[in-house]
Order: C-alpha cells, then structure tokens, then sequence
C-alpha cells in the first residue's frame, strides 16, 4: 500500500518535466535586445556613446564627423543627451576642420524638448556672457543630433524601431553576443518611428526619400546593443552618394544625470536675430 505514494510522486515530478521543458528551452535561447533596452529605462541611467559618420560620393568620403555622448534615459526612453562633435580633416586636403592642430569640437545638450547649443556653431555675434543658444526651430546638425545623440539613421533607444529592426534582420551567433544583419527602406522606417522621421544625411521625409538603410547590429550576452553600422543610401542619384555610421555602445546601466547650461548663460535663438553688439 506504501508504494502507491510514491509511485504517484514519482508521476508527478515527470509530468511536471515534461511540461516545464519548452519553457526551459525559451529560456536558454538568447535574450531579447527589446526587453534587455527596456529594463533600461530608469531615472539617471544611462549609456555611453562613440561614433563616426561619413558620407560618399562614389568612393570618396567628402565629409565625415565624429561624436563621443553620454544619453539619459527616464521612464520613457531616452530624456537627456550632452554630446561632443567635431568635423574629421580629410588627409587629402586637410579640410573639415581647423588649418592646423586638433579640429574645434562643438557640444549640444538636450533636456526633454530643450536643445542647447554652444555659441561656436553660431555664424553671427552672440552679447558677452552667453555661452549657450536655445534653439526654437531647425539650426543645422543639431536638428539631427539632439534626439539620438548621434547620426544614427536607427534610433535603438526607441524599442518600436528596434524591434522592426531584429524582425527584418538575419540573425547569427558571434563571440560574446548576436550579429543581426537586415535592410530597411526610410519609407519604412518612417512607419515604426514614434513622431515624423527625418533622414538625417538627405534631409529628407520618409515619405519623400527613395533611400533605403542597411545594417549589422551586435549584442552582447545580456541583449544589450554593442555596436551599430549602417549604411544609408540617400537616393537614386546617377552617382553613388551614401552614408556610413559606426556607434559603439559601453557603459549600460551607469548614472546618468544631464541638467541644462545655467539660465544667465543661455540665450533664445530667436533674441540673435539681427543682434549687432555696441561698438
């Protein structure tokens, strides 16, 4: 009569294997970039960014920029970015940047809505004292660069963009994580972006570009993205014009606390129209 107990248990303990395998077998695949960026968004956290950008014409680059980040997340996503970008000198001609030594280096900090941007990438006369130029609408790259903290026509720290990302993607083991591979129209990408996407080479709408974006994408064990490149055709040009970007991604996870330039410091964009400083 004893050996009914334990013939029952011993029932029970393999139907609970059998059905408990498949959930074991997800488990064990690889991590899902998607959830692994989410977990992310925490107040004052954060990531750290390098990247370089170049745009050919055929197969010469005719101008090329390199930007080192540190992006902010909150609830939401990305909420924050302070950023540093720099023209790169082409060896051939030594231009894209100063006639001699290190090129000059321009930041923008963006909090929330707020775009900031140093003095030295204004054309005109700024009155002594402000550092700092709060942009009211379009002013140059950092149109482009404030969102994302880079060129980066693939915004990863949007999780809807992401994901259409690995859904249109090959995917593949390497050492220490995943190598995705895939093209995206910017039509597309236009449809899975939050807000209005704007090519940030081109300048152009997703409804207007004929472009198309092509990608390797890396991550890590823990479904973090490591590395980006894309190459973004602009167009249906008779000449080949397109643009390659290279981020790296370190530092998931660090604090991260991004505050705007002090208010004595900044002025409006808007107040420097037609501004002549006294003589």
């Amino acid at each position: 009569m004893r050996r009914w107990p334990a013939l029952a248990v011993a029932v029970l303990i393999t139907s609970a294997s059998v059905a408990t395998a498949p959930a074991a077998t997800a488990q064990g695949g690889p991590p899902d970039p998607v959830d692994a960026l989410k977990r992310q968004f925490r107040k004052e956290q954060g990531v750290r960014t390098s990247e370089t950008a170049r745009v050919f014409f055929g197969a010469k680059s005719r101008s090329a920029f390199r930007i080192s980040s540190t992006v902010q997340f909150g609830p939401s996503g990305a909420v924050a970015v302070d950023l540093t970008w720099r023209d790169v000198p082409d060896p051939g001609t030594g231009t894209g940047g100063e006639q001699s030594g290190k090129p000059a280096s321009y930041r923008v900090i963006r909090v929330g809505k707020d775009v900031y941007y140093d003095v030295a990438q204004y054309p005109g006369p700024v009155p002594d004292g402000k550092k700092w130029i709060r942009r009211n609408h379009a002013a140059g790259m950092t149109r482009y660069l404030a969102p994302a903290a880079g060129l980066q026509p693939v915004d990863v720290y949007d999780p809807s963009v992401l994901r259409a990302v690995l859904k249109r993607s090959r995917s593949s083991p390497v050492s220490g994580g995943r190598l995705y591979r895939g093209t995206m129209s910017h039509k597309e990408m236009g449809g899975v972006t939050k807000g209005h996407y704007v090519d940030p080479f081109s300048g152009l709408s997703a409804k207007k570009s004929k472009g198309k974006i092509s990608w390797r994408l890396w991550t890590g064990h823990d479904g973090l993205v490591t590395r980006l490149v894309t190459t973004d055709t602009l167009g249906q040009a008779k000449t080949s014009v397109y643009a390659r970007t290279d981020t790296r991604y370190t530092g998931w996870g660090c604090r991260v606390v991004i505050t705007a330039p002090p208010a004595d410091e900044v002025i409006e964009q808007d107040d420097l129209a037609g501004y002549v400083p006294k003589s």
